[in-house]
């Protein structure tokens, strides 16, 4: 069992889609049988219509009992003093696992604290980053110690990835949750009533809404509910709450014909109200419309069969398509004039098809669907462990460099039956500290990359453990692997047959203990969907050093391809060579055979304009959606990631047959690069694309770090 805390800076007293989402966090965490919630509130609890629907399994921490960690002056908990709470939490209830934290502040303070940061979940509901400011102090924080985020949308998870560099493998999707006991109430056929639920502001559209209200008298088919959330912007909007305030007596005295007033409902009731309208107003002004969070309301009343009348943005369009027909631009509509014509369109079919646009909507947003996500982005991973026996690990990783290793090790923080040490190498020959020793309890010793680390350790191989090796191409090639003892080598993993047979041939290694486990990939992320110019997109990705990746090669292919179609454009994306100081300072011509590339590309008509270069990031999975075919150039390479990663996402490969290749990339694989031109122009013709880029990407399935992991779990 899991303990998971879960921190938030809402106030769970007051009524607003931020509450409710807390609410349904809270909900949704109770539903993974492995988690056990505790809900640690930041303010005090002084209304209890929303705690009064938690799930009995939610553990509740007040303010009162830790009183010593509240700020006096404002009788909320204070973030510097958020690591106090969750100890006393854990006194309460036992150790925390993880948190999960919404608020820039707590995040903050819990990410510098190196007691609570390998387990914080974050949430960010933030709009897009604002490029001209400092980015948030926990951000920088949670992207290098690979922090798992929640988003709300795919655009946010694309905002993460590309603006902020957020490693895309720990940025998770878990939209608003939408809990539905599928009890309707009669909806009247007669008068149309349009909804609006939500706080009080005016920024919320509430002055249309208002404005429309006020026209009722003159349409007496028509009719308004509004379910009043929190209050809190008084002293910004003066002229709008006097109004608001004079007319929200009218209502409730019963002289406004029309219109519905409700305030501090439970949220069943809520719901109930929301319900019995025909469409809701969902509305904001143009202050919200680079907001990368989906409105829970929205989906809320999506659930109970009302459709929303929507801003007219990038967002709603790419939930509700570009057809659903109740977008307004409130820039240049006139707003009060068009609520009236779509309350006009009640029992036409334009209506019929936004509910059952809506009704598929509602059908992403299912409680048992979002619980899964949520749980997977808490753990890690999905529920269960790594282990094919279920059995206990304890793993010692010993290595100079873990760059290899972050997407298995993102897996492996999800299974709470594996415990991580580490033996820091300085370098492929040198060692961290004067202690080599391997821990007691220890039953795994993993050295990735078979240099010095593997030398020691098949050398001083303690009674009971297990060795397991990995050897990339870097190592093959120098005389660490003639060092190492290989009868006390349980299991060596490589990359390609090439070198399984190479190991078997100039070290004897024993074919049984030799397992083929190509560099991971994360299949999953992959599965994107493709620009509109990806067809006739090429894609290169790292060019250093020359003698090794031979951009001259790959630019030959492409000059080629351009004499037979000039629809055809590169991206090259890769660190530029005088970027890395041993390539464009080396000791051999690789500087100026760059320079008469890099001449050639712009200075050649044929090149010129259609080469560009993208800098390196780690949001490649964005990255291959503008791409239709990936090249590999390369003279050697392990088994060149990049391949694999362009092949899940269901691109095209060619493929020079560098030793290896064949055994990995076989159909995609040339002696000659320019034999493939009349394919890569009949790919981006083919009517049946989209199929095979799908078998492009069932290709690569195997190679998931999900099958990686249990793979090496195994041995």
């Amino acid at each position: 069992m899991m303990r998971v805390a879960i921190l938030a800076e809402q106030n769970f007293s007051l009524i607003d889609g931020s509450s409710i989402w807390l609410l349904n966090v809270c909900k949704l965490i109770a539903l993974q049988h492995d988690l056990d919630p505790v809900l640690v509130l930041s303010h005090p609890l002084t209304d209890r219509l929303l705690a009064n629907e938690l799930p009995e399994r939610v553990k509740v921490v007040q303010l009162e009992d830790v009183p010593q960690f509240t700020n006096l002056s404002s009788g909320r908990l204070d973030p510097g003093s958020a690591p106090l709470a969750l100890v006393a939490t854990e006194r309460l209830y036992g150790s925390l696992d993880r948190v999960f934290v919404r608020g820039a502040r707590f995040l903050e303070i819990l990410l510098h604290d190196p007691n609570w940061r390998h387990r914080v979940v974050a949430y960010t509901p933030e709009t897009l980053p604002d490029l001209t400011r400092p980015e948030a102090a926990w951000l920088s924080v949670a992207r290098a110690a690979r922090v798992p985020l929640v988003v709300q949308s795919e655009i946010a998870k694309q905002a993460m990835e590309s603006l902020s560099d957020y490693p895309a493998r720990v940025v998770h999707i878990v939209p608003p949750i939408v809990f539905d006991d599928g009890k309707r109430p009669v909806r009247n056929e007669l008068p149309v009533r349009i909804c609006y639920s939500g706080k009080i502001d005016p920024n919320y559209g509430l002055d249309w809404f208002l404005e429309f209200c006020e026209t009722l008298p003159d349409h007496p088919t028509f009719a308004a509910t509004i379910l009043a959330g929190k209050d809190t912007f008084r002293t910004r909007h003066p002229q709008f709450f006097e109004k608001f305030d004079a007319y929200r007596a009218d209502v409730l005295a019963g002289l406004v014909p029309g219109v519905r007033y409700c305030s501090s409902l439970p949220h069943a009731a809520a719901k109930a109200e929301m319900a019995k309208a025909h469409f809701a107003f969902c509305l904001r002004h143009a202050s919200f419309d680079d907001v990368i969070e989906v409105s829970t309301k929205i989906v809320e009343f999506s659930s109970l069969g009302v459709p929303p009348i929507l801003n007219d943005t990038a967002l709603n369009r790419m939930f509700f398509g570009e057809d659903y027909p109740y977008y307004i631009d409130i820039l240049s509509d006139d707003i009060v004039k068009l609520l009236g014509d779509i309350l006009r369109t009640i029992n036409t079919e334009t209506y019929r098809d936004a509910q059952a646009r809506i009704a598929q909507i509602a059908s992403r947003f299912t409680a048992s669907r979002l619980s899964d996500q949520l749980g997977v982005a808490i753990r890690g991973s999905a529920a269960g462990t790594l282990d094919p026996a279920g059995r206990s690990r304890r793993v010692l990783i010993a290595t100079h460099e873990r760059k290899f290793l972050n997407q298995f090790l993102d897996q492996v923080r999800g299974d709470p039956s594996v415990e991580i040490l580490w033996q820091h190498w300085k370098s492929t020959s040198q060692y961290g500290s004067h202690d080599l020793d391997v821990p007691p309890g220890v039953d795994t010793v993993f050295c990735e990359w078979a240099c010095e680390n593997a030398v020691w350790h098949s050398h001083n191989k303690r009674s009971g453990t297990k060795l397991i090796v990995r050897l990339h191409r870097f190592e093959a090639f120098r005389d660490f692997p003639s060092r190492i003892n290989w009868e006390a080598v349980d299991a060596l993993i490589v990359v390609s047959g090439y070198f399984r047979d190479m190991m078997i041939a100039d070290h004897d290694v024993d074919p049984s203990r030799i397992h083929v486990m190509p560099q991971y990939i994360d299949w999953d992320q992959l599965q994107r969907t493709k620009h509109p110019d990806a067809a006739v997109t090429l894609g290169l990705v790292g060019i250093n050093p020359f003698g090794h990746k031979r951009l001259d090669r790959a630019i030959d292919f492409f000059a080629t391809l351009r004499q037979h179609d000039k629809r055809f454009r590169l991206a090259i994306r890769s660190v530029m060579p005088w970027q890395i100081h041993w390539v464009w300072n080396a000791d051999n011509d690789d500087k100026a055979r760059f320079e008469v590339v890099f001449d050639r590309i712009f200075t050649d008509p044929l090149l010129h304009g259609a080469v560009r270069f993208d800098p390196a990031g780690s949001d490649m999975e964005e990255w291959y959606r503008g791409i239709g075919t990936i090249l590999s150039s390369s003279d050697t390479e392990g088994c060149h990631t990049a391949v694999m990663e362009g092949l899940a996402s269901g691109c095209d490969a060619v493929v020079h047959h560098w030793p290896g290749a064949k055994s990995l990339f076989d159909d995609h694989v040339e002696e000659d690069m320019t034999n493939a031109i009349e394919r890569v122009i009949a790919f981006a013709d083919d009517p049946d694309q989209k199929e095979r880029r799908s078998a492009f990407s069932q290709s690569m399935i195997s190679y998931d770090v999900k099958i990686f992991s249990k793979n090496f779990f195994r041995l």
